[in-house]
This record gives structure tokens, C-alpha cells and sequence, in this order.
């Protein structure tokens, strides 16, 4: 293998490791705003819960408890519609975001590609020329 050779795969490696790196950030990143988010969603069902049964603790007539229990899975399904959508929202924007890093990688792939395949070319050429020279010498 040829010093071009070895410098193309050496920088094409380089740009291989830091688009694999890239994408695993943003794995990184979107696994902890999950874990981020759905500690808080645990945390404000919690608070909901607790302030809820307080409530109903305290809750003197039938339609008092009715009351608290409606409004109590009114706050529990806007807080779960609430986490729904922003799980959602960031689902989106991480397939974007690895969409884009496989489309850099795919052209990155090409690029290199096509180097290859003029390096190559360039090696046979050289090749057989000296081959030629070699055979008509010997001839």
C-alpha cells in the first residue's frame, strides 16, 4: 500500500470515528433528557397524588370527593398529554438529527469511494507502465 493510500484511509478513519462520535452524543443526549423527563413526570405525579389525597382526606360530602377526584385525573391526563408531546417533539428532532449524521456519512462514504477507486486507478497505471518499461527492457 502506497503513502497516499495509507494517508486517504488514515483521514477517512479520522472522519469515520468523529461521525460515530457524533451520533453517539446525540444518543447520549436524547436517552438523558428521557431519563430527565420522566424523573420530573414521577416527581409531579408524586405531588399530584399527595395533594390529591390530602384533598380527599379532608373532603366533608360525596360530591366534594367527586370533585377532587375529577380534577385530580384532569391535572394527572394534563401532565401525562404534556410528557407525551415533548417525548414526541424530541423523538423527531433525534431522527432528524441521526438522519442528517447518515446522510453525512453517507456522502462521506462516496467521497472516499471515489478516492479509492482514483488511487487504485492511478496504482495500476503506474503498474503497468512499469511493467511495460520492465518487459521492454528485458525483451
Amino acid at each position: 500500500m502506497n503513502t497516499q493510500n495509507i494517508e486517504m484511509m488514515t483521514e477517512y478513519q479520522n472522519k469515520a470515528m468523529l461521525s460515530l462520535r457524533a451520533m453517539g452524543d446525540m444518543n447520549v443526549s436524547a436517552a438523558q433528557w428521557m431519563v430527565n423527563q420522566q424523573i420530573e413526570l414521577g416527581n409531579k405525579m408524586m405531588q399530584v397524588s399527595m395533594s390529591g389525597f390530602e384533598q380527599l382526606q379532608t373532603a366533608k360530602t360525596p360530591e366534594a370527593v367527586m370533585k377532587t377526584s375529577s380534577e385530580l385525573a384532569q391535572t394527572v391526563a394534563e401532565e401525562l398529554t404534556g410528557f407525551v408531546k415533548n417525548a414526541a417533539a424530541q423523538a423527531v428532532e433525534t431522527r432528524d438529527g441521526l438522519k442528517a449524521a447518515i446522510e453525512d456519512a453517507t456522502k462521506l462514504n462516496t467521497e472516499y469511494a471515489e478516492k479509492a477507486l482514483k488511487v487504485g486507478a492511478e496504482v495500476a497505471s503506474t503498474t503497468a507502465a512499469k511493467v511495460t518499461k520492465s518487459a521492454k527492457k528485458a525483451a
